[in-house]
């Protein structure tokens, strides 16, 4: 009934059809273009294709070296959860059968998943629940929006417009101020940034979807924070996948003022929801989304090695000496090992 077959750019339209329309921004050609062409992944996207020769089911994978130099494949790196975009649960089941066999096939170490709203549960597949997103409802109304708030959450953002400390923007002419922001607050957080060609490609290759949300100080004009938002008109949703502020300004309460902007934007482009990103159980960033009214969706990543107890993608704990190095280094270091290193983490 069904088969499963390597992409081919034959089946770019009718693959970007089901994307845009059953799936997600991410399961796009153009995202995969993107991740290929910025860290040198090998495609191994595939697709489940029907009696009729019609795909039902699409397989967006990549394939790249760990930071063991194991052969991997993860869908998505760079994306917190990529579900599967299938027309039927038989599809979606034959999907699951087929990535297992694909592990073999590509000799593979392993295959990491990564879910939102589809679970599995088999013991052939290893799960890591430590990770949630944070979906906010949007209306067109903002103080609906904004009631969902923590009541020192709407006071932090009433007080932050009354203030007049920001100003925001939407000109790509600040991607190069928000990198240094982002780069630098990467280092603070011990993780490694790529390169600026990275963001440069969302608005090459999907500029009827990314925007750049960069924030001002008021009185320097100086680029103190900034998002890179994607609408994916599938699930009417606006992503928040990357994004960096300065922290000397978040007692200015700066992250209110980004966030709520983001907010607008997504109403202003007929969004149902904001996606605010993923963060890890009871981490401060965690609780800072829940203060937004945003619900907690847990995550579920999966590995399958083929009962080979391979080694899974490294937590933070296991790479917490690593991390502390890194905050520690020169950032004349970090700024260029990071390009060549990030690409190995499949973050």
């Amino acid at each position: 009934m069904f088969r499963c077959i390597a992409y081919t750019e034959s089946m770019k339209d009718e693959w970007d059809r089901l994307a845009l329309t059953q799936g997600t921004v991410f399961h796009s050609t153009a995202f995969r273009k993107l991740l290929l062409r910025s860290f040198g992944y090998q495609c191994a996207y595939h697709a489940i294709m029907d009696k009729d020769d019609r795909i039902c089911a699409m397989i967006p994978l990549v394939v790249g070296r760990n930071l063991g130099l194991k052969r991997v494949a993860v869908s998505l790196p760079f994306v917190n959860y990529t579900d599967i975009c299938a027309v039927s649960s038989d599809a979606m089941a034959f999907a699951i059968e087929a990535i297992a066999a694909l592990k073999a096939k590509l000799g593979l170490s392993y295959v990491e998943l990564r879910f939102k709203a589809q679970r599995i549960s088999r013991p052939d597949w290893r799960e890591q629940l430590q990770n949630h997103t944070f979906v906010l409802p949007l209306s067109s109304n903002e103080e609906e929006v904004l009631s969902r708030s923590s009541s020192s959450n709407r006071n932090h953002v009433r007080k932050v417009y009354k203030n007049h400390c920001f100003r925001v923007s939407f000109d790509l002419r600040h991607l190069d101020a928000f990198y240094k922001v982002y780069v630098r607050r990467m280092k603070q957080l011990g993780s490694p940034a790529p390169d600026i060609r990275f963001f440069k490609r969302f608005f090459e290759l999907l500029p009827d979807h990314a925007a750049l949300l960069t924030v001002q100080d008021s009185v320097t004009s100086a680029t103190v924070g900034g998002m890179l938002l994607l609408k994916s008109p599938g699930n009417s949703t606006l992503y928040y996948p990357y994004g960096a502020n300065l922290v000397e300004y978040n007692n200015k309460y700066l992250n209110n003022f980004m966030y709520w902007e983001a907010v607008r934007y997504g109403i202003r482009s007929g969004c149902q929801y904001l996606d605010l990103g993923r963060s890890q159980t009871g981490s401060g960033t965690y609780k800072y989304k829940e203060q937004w009214g945003a619900e907690a969706k847990q995550l579920q990543y999966l590995i399958y090695d083929g009962g080979q107890a391979a080694a899974a993608p490294p937590d933070k704990q296991s790479l917490s000496f690593f991390i502390e190095l890194w905050k520690a280094a020169p950032s004349f270091v970090t700024n260029q090992a990071g390009k060549r290193l990030i690409r190995f983490l499949m973050p």
